[in-house]
């Protein structure tokens, strides 16, 4: 997707202060390789580096993290981030289908400190987890809700499942937060695949 906008325009339309939205850009991305060869010139942000500063204020502003931890948490989902189709034009890896048994309409990823980690490891474990299916029925006088989801974990290699009933947490909903960058800045939602079946009531 070929698209560019100033700090002004990412600002205004995501309603965020043009401070702010500064500051992130300096701490979620490499310095503009053209700051110092066009002195004066706004720098201009593709929209997968505006979505990435846009996902690493959620981090700081929403889930009360450090900047130095928000920027642990999106080097380490880097990777799966393209696998879930955060970035324009890139593609749901296999591992994240279900092929004939339904769509995922929303994901989301839980992380939490890893006690276990050592020197030269991430400090952080996540979940991520893939909506397939939710219901709600009536059981007697109480409302039940049902959902069904598809969980893999990061590293691929700790398959341990965070319990949301044990485990201190935080929670990214991350095809939230894909689907309100996209309207925010009015841009066509068919290049980003992880909301191609997501909706505000999934």
């Amino acid at each position: 997707m070929l698209r560019f906008f100033t700090s002004r325009e990412l600002s205004h339309n995501l309603r965020i202060p043009l401070a702010k939205w500064k500051r992130w850009c300096r701490e979620f991305l490499p310095p503009d390789p053209l700051g110092g060869l066009q002195s004066g010139v706004a720098r201009r942000y593709s929209v997968d580096q505006a979505l990435t500063v846009f996902i690493g204020g959620h981090l700081v502003g929403e889930l009360k993290t450090s900047i130095p931890t928000a920027r642990q948490i999106m080097a380490d989902l880097h990777t799966c981030f393209k696998e879930i189709g955060v970035f324009a034009n890139t593609r749901i890896h296999s591992r994240h289908r279900l092929g004939e048994y339904g769509a995922i309409s929303a994901f989301c990823i839980l992380f939490c400190r890893d006690s276990r980690a050592s020197n030269g490891t991430s400090p952080f474990i996540y979940t991520v987890r893939g909506l397939v299916s939710r219901a709600a029925y009536d059981a007697g006088p109480h409302r039940v809700h049902r959902e069904d989801y598809l969980e893999t974990y990061v590293p691929m290699s700790t398959q341990t499942p965070l319990d949301i009933y044990k485990t201190k947490m935080k929670l990214l909903p991350i095809s939230a937060i894909v689907d309100r960058f996209t309207r925010a800045m009015d841009l066509d939602r068919r290049h980003f695949p992880i909301i191609e079946h997501y909706s505000s009531d999934s």
